[in-house]
């Protein structure tokens, strides 16, 4: 007996080619994309204004404020070119054939490959072995559209994936730079931790106190462990 409710799910699965996107360089991705570097950003830029992140930002720069205060505002900066581009994104025009532009230009090769929209799961999955046939029919749609109509979309196509691509290079090579004075203050905030905890430890009592109690013997390993700069204030 032939189970339509499967039927319907092997077909739709089988079409999946016809509705393809390029998973890492679609309008949904992009869009979520500078969402997440927005947040990101405004995280950087609240933590460089913290305390410990203007020193750590500030010592890592060989004492130069000014330098300091031009890389907080490039993050800075950023944040708002990504809501800048979201807004334009909503009310700019956008060509409808921006998904299907670049699966017919070849973009899968580099941008992680195709995804084929489908109906019945009514989600986006992997293509594999039918990204020829999905190029094929992204081409197929563009054809139908005028010489005119097809160079116009192509420009808008462009500018936004230049725009798009300019402000990922920009986060990626500002946050490669923070996440080295990140990983650098998160150091120096685990050894202050450990030495509250050992003293809090070796101070409780008259018995932690005691030259050769197993507190005061944790305590005095691990000071005697970390270089003379971790003393200075």
């Amino acid at each position: 007996m032939v189970d339509a409710e499967e039927t319907r799910r092997q077909k739709a699965k089988n079409l999946r080619y016809k509705k393809p996107i390029v998973k890492n360089l679609n309008l949904d991705t992009i869009k979520e994309d500078l969402w997440g570097i927005q947040e990101e950003s405004e995280d950087v830029h609240w933590y460089t204004d913290s305390e410990d992140g203007t020193d750590s930002l500030i010592n890592a720069l060989d004492g130069d404020e000014d330098e300091a205060y031009e890389f907080k505002m490039a993050f800075a900066d950023l944040c708002a070119e990504c809501e800048q581009m979201i807004e334009d994104l909503n009310e700019e025009w956008v060509p409808e054939c921006f998904d299907i532009f670049f699966v017919a230009a070849g973009a899968g090769n580099s941008y992680g490959g195709l995804l084929g929209y489908d109906a019945w799961e009514q989600d986006y999955f992997g293509l594999s072995c039918t990204d020829a046939y999905a190029e094929d029919e992204a081409k197929k749609k563009l054809k139908q559209m005028t010489k005119d109509d097809m160079i116009a979309a192509a420009r808008q196509c462009f500018k936004v994936y230049h725009a798009y691509i300019g402000l990922r290079n920009r986060y990626d090579s500002l946050k490669a730079a923070i996440d080295i004075l990140r990983d650098q203050n998160t150091g120096y905030l685990q050894v202050v931790r450990e030495i509250e905890k050992l003293y809090e430890a070796v101070s409780k009592n008259v018995y932690s106190r005691s030259e050769y109690s197993k507190e005061s013997q944790d305590w005095k390993r691990y000071t005697d462990a970390l270089p003379q700069e971790a003393w200075i204030a």
